[in-house]
């Protein structure tokens, strides 16, 4: 009699007692205990296989937790498994010879859903097929659908049982909390349930449609990497796929995002199992794709903003007048329209004049705000090709040493770059992002600053070839950036983000949003400094909404 097999395939986010980022990345602690659940729940399961007359059951791993390696337990595992790891491709067609049914085991729902752990096959991309959106399971299934095979059960969490809607049976291992936490059920009682689901006999699979199929990324950069694979582009944002076989379609959407995820070698920090790396991977579950209907237009809040902006900055103190020239002259070049609409030009002309008032003396002492802001009238007037007053090369490359001895590195690097642009080159020896591994809020302000630099203050198109890596960086810091309430970073990221062209995208929406909730009545954010990047961030993104193209 010729031996039946079922195809077991398993991932970790929906095996019970696996309810936190850190347990599904190698290297953590709690991705040890993580495997030997795995292992656990996959044994249970081969012996209600094994009850139901088959003989062998080929384990195919699907989840990637950073070591290029299985999950699984090999010495503890049933010796009636045939455990299969293809980083590649844990659905491949090979795993669906010769076997007579398919069960999926600890498995998520779909991108962009509210279940634990949920994304599809990366965590850049969200897969629909005409219209309706697919989890791992979900692409499984409609594999085995089309090469005849029947399906005996899904496992995961009770977002994936309800997207399932009764297709196949299911046993729900734990209930989502969101995206990065979840209350398991004990996991004694869930092997005895896999057990008892695995012994019921297969019954087919409904195929999906014989559609395209659409894959949405959270940025440009990911959907034009992906196009590049022969995907045809349908927007900023989306690919589609197509193919005479459901097969054919999921393998040219699979090349598509793999081309895509090639972004996050670096945009994550660090290596599997560091706090950086676990932080970095809980924000891409956090990072929204862009959203379906675009925020309302930003002009109520530019303007409250700039009322507030102009109120702060009227003293007639250095930092005053250069804080206001400085983003006057950005923003007329960053948003010009709403500058015109705003009927700021005598403004701007009046706050360049008065930059004449500012010296340029930069003695030993002078804090870093204050040089900044001599600095930056400096700028200005020179960028404006207005008459000004020298700034002396000796005198600046003394003070950016002196900074540099005050752990104002930053500020050294940032003041030396500027008068570089500027044709006077008396830059310190400052290791690139050399705070990238010890000061996470100063890199970023670091990070937001090589676009200003690059734009020369926001006036000219982003031109740097590495501004695409810097863009996926700045994506992956949103949720953290937001979660931690850094009001000005965020309007600085805003703004970036515009200048990239990822106004339409979900990260840009949840920083104006908290941007929105950060104003206050009068306009004003939590000081003048935050208030101007706000302005530049609603002005820009009010530019770029799609109703006013």
């Amino acid at each position: 009699m010729r031996a039946r097999r079922a195809l077991l395939v398993v991932d970790l986010e929906g095996v019970a007692g696996v309810d936190s980022p850190a347990a599904l990345i190698s290297g953590t602690p709690e991705y040890v205990r993580s495997r030997a659940l795995l292992t656990a729940e996959v044994n249970a399961a081969i012996e209600g296989l094994l009850a139901a007359g088959f003989h062998q059951v080929r384990v195919s791993d699907s989840h990637l937790c950073g070591s290029g390696e299985s999950n699984l337990l090999s010495e503890s595992l049933h010796p009636s498994a045939e455990p299969c790891f293809l980083e590649e491709d844990a659905y491949a067609a090979s795993f669906f010879d010769d076997v007579q049914a398919v069960a999926c085991l600890g498995m998520h729902a779909a991108a962009g859903s509210a279940g634990f752990g949920a994304h599809t096959v990366d965590l850049l991309g969200a897969w629909t097929c005409a219209g309706r959106a697919l989890s791992e399971a979900d692409l499984v299934l409609a594999l085995a659908a089309e090469a005849g095979v029947p399906a005996v059960f899904v496992s995961g969490d009770d977002v994936l049982q309800a997207s399932l809607a009764g297709r196949v049976g299911c046993v729900r291992t734990k209930v989502a909390l969101s995206v990065t936490r979840a209350s398991s059920r004990p996991p004694e009682e869930v092997l005895v349930e896999l057990t008892r689901a695995a012994a019921f006999p297969a019954r087919p699979v409904e195929p999906l449609p014989d559609a395209p199929l659409v894959l949405t990324f959270k940025s440009g950069h990911q959907a034009a990497l992906a196009a590049e694979t022969g995907a045809r582009r349908l927007d900023r944002y989306r690919v589609e796929v197509e193919g005479p076989s459901f097969r054919e379609r999921y393998t040219r959407a699979l090349r598509a995002a793999s081309a895509a995820s090639s972004v996050l070698a670096d945009a994550v920090a660090d290596v599997p199992g560091s706090p950086d790396f676990t932080r970095d991977a809980s924000a891409l579950f956090h990072l929204p794709g862009p959203p379906v209907h675009p925020p309302p237009p930003a002009t109520e809040a530019t303007e409250r903003a700039l009322r507030a902006f102009l109120s702060l900055t009227e003293e007639g103190d250095d930092e005053s007048r250069a804080l206001r020239a400085l983003t006057l002259h950005m923003l007329e070049g960053h948003a010009p329209g709403a500058f015109a609409r705003l009927g700021l030009g005598a403004t701007l002309a009046a706050a360049v004049a008065a930059l004449a008032e500012v010296p340029l003396a930069l003695p030993f002492g002078l804090p870093a705000e204050v040089g900044m802001s001599r600095v930056d009238a400096w700028y200005v007037l020179r960028e404006r090709g207005l008459p000004h007053a020298p700034l002396e090369p000796e005198a600046l490359r003394a003070y950016l040493e002196y900074l540099n001895g005050q752990d104002e590195g930053l500020h050294a690097w940032l003041l030396g770059e500027m008068a570089a642009t500027c044709g006077m080159d008396v830059r310190l020896s400052i290791p690139e992002r050399a705070l990238r591994s010890t000061w996470r809020l100063a890199d970023l302000y670091w990070l937001t600053h090589l676009y200003l630099l690059d734009t020369r203050y926001l006036r000219l198109p982003l031109k740097d070839p590495g501004a695409a890596a810097w863009t996926e960086e700045l994506l992956v810091a949103t949720p953290w950036v937001v979660e931690q309430g850094h009001v000005d970073l965020a309007a600085e990221v805003a703004f970036c983000l515009q200048c990239a062209g990822e106004s339409g995208g979900g990260a840009h929406a949840l920083l104006l949003s908290l941007l929105r909730e950060h104003q206050r009545p009068d306009g004003a954010m939590e000081d003048a400094h935050a208030t101007a990047g706000a302005l530049l961030a609603f002005a820009g993104a009010e530019e770029r909404h799609p109703s006013s193209r």
